[in-house]
């Protein structure tokens, strides 16, 4: 005589885990109607706004020649090394720091802001 299956339990229905409440995280880095110019009489960007949030990704995408890079090299300040270039209008707030008020240490926002370039070029100049 086959033997009589086992007592089955029904299992307890799956519930979705909820989500933080804002997943997409904190805002750390804001654009704020940003304008910059190489030498102070045309702005080469204009009318820059966005927010970039903590645990997103986020992928500048355009043309050669459109800003992309400009922009980044603002987040370090990495401009400042070009005479004459300067934001001419709003704000660059890191963890609601503008990192262009002068008590900002540019050598200490450069260890904490870095970027990856599609085409990089880690010596400026020839090693050889």
């Amino acid at each position: 005589m086959p033997e009589a299956p086992p007592e089955t339990i029904p299992a307890a229905p799956i519930e979705p885990a909820a989500a933080p409440p804002d997943s997409r995280g904190d805002v750390v880095v804001e654009i704020d109607d940003v304008n910059f110019s190489y030498d102070r009489k045309k702005d080469v960007l204009r009318d820059i706004t966005m927010d970039i949030r903590r645990n997103e990704v986020t992928a500048f995408i355009g043309p050669s020649g459109c800003g992309k890079s400009t922009l980044l090299r603002c987040f370090n300040r990495m401009n400042d090394l070009i005479p004459g270039a300067a934001i001419t209008k709003g704000q660059i707030r890191i963890l609601d720091t503008n990192i262009y008020d002068p008590a900002v240490d540019v050598i200490e926002l450069r260890k904490h802001i870095g970027m990856v370039f599609q085409k990089y070029n880690p010596f400026p100049k020839s090693i050889y």
